[in-house]
């Protein structure tokens, strides 16, 4: 019996001493996994066509757009690396796709994966296979948000006539298209209620030494904003004739956008 208690106690005691760590742990482990994780499906359809978007980092975005066969679908007109990923796509008849009576409903999975605002744009991946009343574009701005974290939002031209809302001390990047040797260029309306502010956009650096442009060739013009206090704001420019200032502006962009109060 002594010998028994003189094996088996100090057995007993190391591995309690060895385990014991590991014990925490496993705990530890178990307790965050089941910890439930909280995120939203959100789902949009035809008639959310040209609609701004909220999503959180994690959230499930699925788009439900009409074909005239399941045969055809859509594709994305860019991909949007670090933000927003393709998790699966596929054609389903009978589907609702926001268009009573459409033939079949083209569905695209996305898995929101970073901050930022992006323009989401698709277009029927043939040519006149888009179902009448949304024909072949459909866009949507998504704006992806992780609480404290702040974001740089782009938007282009697909994003004229939009809402954004970007939080206080997000980055709003504003990329319009001209064309080079034009004489027509943007102009910033003056806003001067200071809810967003202008700064210099960053500087792009270049891996290969850049070709001069051609004259004629499209090109971006970027503008970049701070949000500096909770507000509502309208950003307006006019693509005007930079040696004439009577004539008319050939186009404009307008985009609202608002800064929420800060969570307390």
């Amino acid at each position: 019996m002594l010998n028994s208690l003189r094996i088996t106690i100090p057995y007993a005691l190391s591995i309690k001493r060895f385990t014991w760590p590991w014990l925490l742990l496993w705990v530890y482990v178990t307790s965050v996994l089941a910890t439930p994780v909280h995120a939203d499906v959100v789902t949009l359809t035809a008639n959310d066509n040209g609609k701004q978007i909220q999503l959180n980092v994690g959230d499930q975005l699925v788009v439900r757009l009409p074909t005239v066969s399941p045969r055809f679908g859509w594709r994305l007109t860019q991909t949007y690396p670090g933000q927003l990923a393709v998790t699966q796509t596929h054609s389903l008849p009978g589907l609702s796709s926001g268009v009573p009576g459409a033939p079949a409903t083209f569905e695209v999975h996305f898995q929101a994966v970073g901050t930022g605002g992006i323009d989401l744009a698709l277009v029927s991946a043939v040519p006149g296979s888009g179902y009448s009343p949304l024909g072949g574009y459909f866009h949507a701005y998504v704006t992806i948000d992780k609480p404290g974290v702040a974001k740089n939002v782009n938007i282009t031209e697909y994003g004229n006539h939009s809402n954004v809302k970007v939080n206080q001390g997000d980055q709003l990047l504003i990329k319009l298209d001209t064309t080079v040797g034009s004489q027509y260029k943007w102009e910033l309306m003056p806003v001067a209620d200071g809810v967003v502010q202008a700064v210099a956009p960053p500087v792009e650096q270049p891996r290969k030494k850049p070709k001069k442009a051609k004259v004629g060739s499209p090109e971006d013009v970027a503008f970049q904003f701070t949000a500096l206090k909770p507000g509502q704001t309208t950003l307006r420019f006019l693509y005007r004739n930079a040696t004439d200032n009577q004539a008319p502006p050939k186009r404009d962009f307008e985009v609202q956008v608002e800064v929420p109060q800060p969570p307390k």
